[in-house]
């Protein structure tokens, strides 16, 4: 009677005490229990397999349900150098604006399913290809929450300084977030200042509202994927979006878009500077490596702007990171407005 009463409070108490021995045991020791007790479940959990420590190159750890079939939490932290099959090209299996840029201290954003933390490897060197070395920190939080959280962030930071030392990457260390603010709406003289400095400069056309023009700018210049966003204030939404994507890993993902999305003429391919009937791509070589830039401008049935003035804000945005950047062989699309795929 006594076993009984005993092993039922343990079970009871078990989900109190998970996070903080989790945190202990996982991963090397690089996460926290506060954190942890407010990611996972009030459930009976287990301990995923723990390859932190063990000299791998794909270092991988997390939390599974009882059953043992399920992750909870999981993470995984490598080397990728714009493979095929690397992290970067899997999150990117369909190409798509970042579902939420993180601020400028912390390169990465929330991915498909969970926080992306992109690192170059200044002590790794290139490949033997000469591709940089990137550390790539995957934290799947699907199972458990739905839009990005500090508590997440936090995580996916403890996870990548971790794995940073382990690996012997040589990236500076990240800061430690206390919390997550989505990015805010500047009026363009606000906007002078940032990254996205050049909209302000630039002659923009009406707002479909006939408001005026508010700019989003999430990144910083040396992100690994940079953004700019304009605005309606009018309506709220945004009329484009446009995005640097640095590195070979960038080419697949485009490719697939265009071969899918565009009724590619004789003459051109899927590897070319191209304007769509919602959107443009232009192309770069940035620190030897691919350069990919997107405007996007998706209204109901047809663009919110003309695809002329798409054109004309995706070319500034390209020769505006490629001066900041360094970069060379700016490609742009010509006028053609090429048509959807069949």
């Amino acid at each position: 009677m006594v076993l009984a009463v005993v092993a039922g409070v343990g079970w009871s108490a078990k989900p109190v005490w998970q996070p903080w021995w989790y945190a202990a045991t996982l991963c090397g020791g690089n996460l926290s229990g506060d954190d942890l007790a407010e990611l996972l479940p009030d459930e009976w959990l287990e301990a995923a397999e723990d390859t932190f420590g063990s000299g791998h190159g794909l270092l991988r750890c997390g939390v599974n349900e009882n059953d043992g079939r399920h992750f909870v939490l999981k993470v995984e932290a490598q080397i990728d150098t714009g493979e095929p099959g690397g992290p970067l090209a899997m999150e990117f299996r369909n190409l798509r604006d970042p579902h939420y840029a993180y601020p400028r201290s912390i390169p990465g954003f929330y991915g498909r399913f969970g926080p992306v933390i992109i690192q170059e490897c200044p002590k790794l060197g290139h490949d033997s290809e000469g591709r940089k070395r990137r550390l790539v920190t995957n934290v799947y939080t699907l199972a458990v929450e739905d839009d990005p959280s500090p508590r997440s962030l936090r995580a996916a930071v403890r996870i990548a300084n971790g794995a940073n030392a382990e690996i012997g990457c040589g990236a500076d260390p990240l800061p430690l977030p206390d919390r997550v603010e989505p990015a805010q709406k500047l009026s363009l003289s606000q906007a002078e200042g940032t990254m996205c400095g050049w909209l302000a400069q630039d002659t923009l056309p009406t707002s479909p509202s006939g408001k005026e023009w508010q700019v989003v700018a999430p990144t910083d210049e040396r992100a690994p994927i940079t953004s700019c966003s304009l605005i309606d204030s009018g309506t709220g939404e945004s009329a484009v979006d446009i995005t640097g994507w640095y590195g070979d890993w960038t080419d697949e993902p485009f490719e697939r878009l265009l071969t899918r999305e565009v009724r590619i003429p004789k003459g051109h391919s899927s590897r070319d500077a191209l304007l769509s009937e919602r959107f443009g791509r232009a192309k770069a070589l940035c620190a030897g490596e691919s350069a990919n830039f997107l405007a996007n401008s998706y209204g109901d049935s047809r663009s919110v702007l003309p695809m002329s003035e798409v054109r004309h804000l995706l070319n500034e945005f390209a020769a505006d990171q490629a001066e900041r950047r360094g970069c060379t062989g700016l490609e742009l699309p010509g006028r053609t407005v090429h048509p959807e795929a069949d």
